[in-house]
């Protein structure tokens, strides 16, 4: 139990997390705050200091339920997640990776999400810090 954490907003967040630890990630913070230009906050499921970025588990309801997007329709949705996230990275010089549902289903199936966005893993699935930009 010390390892739960009410902050994760989705069972996908849960699971996220839970591998990202097995994959040796040591520094991984929930629902972190990012100021916006308005005001307002911004935030990123994930802050990943280990690889200096964030990280996003997305599904499709965001875009697509709407319920979840409210007075937007699905263009007006997506821009504002891509005005979003240029916002974040440019201010935070910080990277962002995305992943769904798909890509959570093994610990292997996850490395391979992020190794598709650069993250270096060794032989046995764990974070290789000895790469590490």
């Amino acid at each position: 139990m010390a390892f739960a954490d009410g902050r994760a907003q989705l069972p996908g967040e849960s699971v996220s997390r839970l591998r990202l630890h097995r994959l040796g990630f040591r520094n991984v913070d929930l629902q972190v705050r990012i100021p916006a230009p308005d005001g307002r906050s911004f935030y990123c499921d994930f802050g990943l200091d280990d690889i200096n970025s964030f990280g996003e588990f997305d599904g499709l309801g965001k875009y697509l339920d709407p319920s979840t997007r409210g007075y937007q329709n699905v263009e007006e949705a997506v821009v504002e997640e891509k005005w979003r996230e240029d916002w974040v990275r440019g201010t935070t010089r910080r990277g962002m990776l995305r992943w769904g549902g798909e890509h959570i289903g093994t610990v292997r199936a996850f490395a391979s999400r992020l190794a598709a966005f650069g993250v270096p893993f060794t032989g046995d699935l764990r974070l290789d810090r000895r790469r590490l930009r």
